[in-house]
C-alpha cells in the first residue's frame, strides 16, 4: 500500500475505532471531523482491520519510509492499537 493510501487508511481506520464505546482511542478534536460520526456499521470495522494488515505488512511504503527507527516502533505500536480497539463484549473492531 502506497504512502497516501496507507496514511488514509490508518486515519480512517482510527475513525472507525474511535466509535467504538470504550475502546480508548480518541481523536484530537483538531484532526477528526466536525460532526459527530453515525453509527458506523460493523463491516466497516472489518474493513478497516484488514486495511491496517495491509498497511502493516512487509514492503508497506508507510512502513518502510521511517528514517528513525524508534519513530517507526512507535508509529507501528499506534496503529496496532487502533487495529486491536475494543469495546465491551461485542464492539470489536
Amino acid at each position: 500500500m502506497d504512502g497516501g493510501t496507507g496514511t488514509e487508511a490508518v486515519a480512517a481506520a482510527a475513525l472507525v475505532a474511535s466509535a467504538i464505546p470504550g475502546s480508548g482511542i480518541v481523536i484530537d478534536p483538531d484532526d477528526g471531523p466536525r460532526e459527530p460520526l453515525p453509527q458506523l456499521p460493523l463491516a466497516l470495522r472489518s474493513s478497516a482491520v484488514l486495511a491496517l494488515q495491509r498497511v502493516l505488512q512487509d514492503g508497506s511504503e508507510l512502513l518502510t519510509g521511517w528514517v528513525d527507527s524508534s519513530d517507526a516502533a512507535q508509529w507501528r505500536h499506534e496503529v496496532q492499537r487502533i487495529a486491536e480497539a475494543r469495546g465491551p463484549i461485542g464492539h470489536e473492531l
